[in-house]
């Protein structure tokens, strides 16, 4: 017999607990440029609080002339893949354009950047960072690290339990990778229309480049004195031989788009599929883009005009004239790198082919598709924007395979595809041209820890 916690006066108390954070130096060295490396090695034999994980540095742009260099919005545009091992065995491989996933979940989640430390927003003539002009390259100096990327896809941001014993383990290894020049915005060309003296332009000329210092991590560690927590885990080691630790892995595909796009995963758990639409000069350090919507004429006010304030001012009217609903009061930017268009056509449709089952049933719409991501997201969607600039810069698409929210409850229960060899298509009616396609495969993975520090993975 039980009661509601609502009529229950029992409490449970836990001794000997204690917290801490702790500093963390990268292995190789505190600087990084474009493509580079940063290891770290996570504490051993302590509770370690993967969340709290967090990447800390400063970021500085530079150029060759007549270019000049604007940082993305949110800082962890810069990660281009996150690896982490256990002494020497791959738990994450990590998939290629991190980045992108990263920006293709915020566009359709509206997942929320820090704006103190994560630079949620394109940097104009007067950076919200450290209150200094730009008049060029946007650049930070000093010993302080002025960003922090805290929030984290794959094994750091969905191992469950998030406090995981690192003395059950090997050694655990992080690995970040930097991305390349592609990131950045060179606004060293036209400005956009309307925009003018507001250090924002449309197009780029001239090299880009960015460089990290005062790299560093830092990571919550916690203690128990109490051998309640040790024997508990070693009894159950000895009675199921293991432990088992899911999170998300990640598979990505890139591929121009033809009508038809083939890709194959081999997994336990096939959870969701996402896929982005990529602007077509993705891959290079073009001008800003605006996003649809917002303001662009007239968002700028010159100092003399403020009324002897030196700040600049958004007091422009939105692309939208809404009266101020929505999200569209202000200016908002992005690279070329996370500008997501729908590609070119008419009459587009949109279906995913999973061995000869389709998904969906039928040829769907692209306000259908963004009905069914909506209903595949843990969580709420976007509320800031409507459709016309979902189409125009945010054509983002995702489908669950997997029972709702069965991660909260550590199920595995999506596509089982280890035993047959699966051929997915993503096919898209109507297109012309041959855009750019990023797909990425979500799969739950499963580390199995054994006694004596045995490891295995279950893909």
């Amino acid at each position: 017999m039980s009661y509601s916690p609502s009529l229950s006066y029992f409490l449970d108390r836990l001794s000997g607990y204690s917290t801490n954070y702790f500093r963390l130096e990268p292995q190789n060295a505190t600087t990084a440029s474009p493509n580079q490396i940063i290891r770290f090695t996570l504490p051993s034999n302590a509770l370690l609080n993967l969340r709290s994980f967090a990447l800390h540095f400063t970021a500085t742009t530079s150029s060759g002339s007549p270019g000049i260099a604007r940082l993305p919005p949110d800082i962890a545009s810069l990660v281009e893949r996150v690896e982490v091992s256990c002494g020497g065995v791959q738990l994450s491989a990590g998939a290629n354009y991190y980045n992108v996933l990263c920006a293709a979940k915020r566009a359709l989640t509206d997942k929320m950047v820090d704006p103190v430390l994560g630079h949620p927003e394109m940097v104009r003539t007067i950076s919200y960072v450290d209150g200094a002009a730009v008049s060029g390259n946007e650049t930070y100096t000093g010993s302080t690290s002025h960003f922090c990327i805290k929030q984290w896809e794959g094994f750091l941001g969905s191992a469950e339990p998030k406090i995981m014993d690192s003395s059950l383990v090997p050694d655990i290894v992080v690995s970040i990778y930097l991305a390349d020049t592609s990131v950045l915005a060179n606004v060293a060309g036209a400005a956009i229309a309307g925009t003018s003296d507001t250090g924002i332009d449309v197009d780029g000329s001239g090299s880009v480049s960015y460089s990290l210092s005062n790299i560093h991590a830092t990571i919550e560690c916690i203690g128990l004195a109490d051998g309640t927590y040790d024997n508990m885990v070693s009894s159950m080691i000895q009675t199921k031989g293991f432990l088992e630790v899911p999170f998300k892995q990640y598979y990505s595909f890139q591929d121009t788009h033809a009508g038809q796009m083939r890709f194959s995963v081999a997994t336990q758990s096939l959870d969701r599929l996402w896929v982005c639409h990529r602007n077509a000069a993705y891959n290079t350090s073009s001008g800003a883009v605006p996003i649809k919507g917002y303001k662009t004429a007239g968002a700028f006010v010159s100092a003399a005009a403020a009324n002897n304030d030196t700040t600049n001012f958004d007091i422009g009217k939105p692309e939208f004239d809404v009266g101020g609903s929505l999200d569209y009061t202000k200016e908002r930017l992005t690279t070329t790198a996370f500008d997501f268009p729908e590609p070119g056509g008419s009459a587009l449709t949109y279906q995913f082919q999973l061995n000869g089952a389709y998904v969906p049933q039928f040829r769907a719409t692209f306000e259908e598709m963004y009905q069914i991501s909506c209903n595949s997201v843990n969580g709420p969607t976007q509320n800031k924007v409507g459709l016309e600039t979902m189409k125009t810069n945010m054509s983002v698409q995702c489908v669950r395979l997997n029972l709702p929210e069965s991660e909260y409850s550590r199920l595995v229960s999506g596509l089982n595809t280890r035993s047959v060899s699966l051929n997915g298509f993503y096919n898209i009616s109507g297109l012309s041209g041959t855009p750019t396609v990023n797909l990425f495969a979500e799969c739950t993975s499963t580390l199995m820890i054994g006694a004596g520090r045995q490891l295995s993975i279950e893909q």
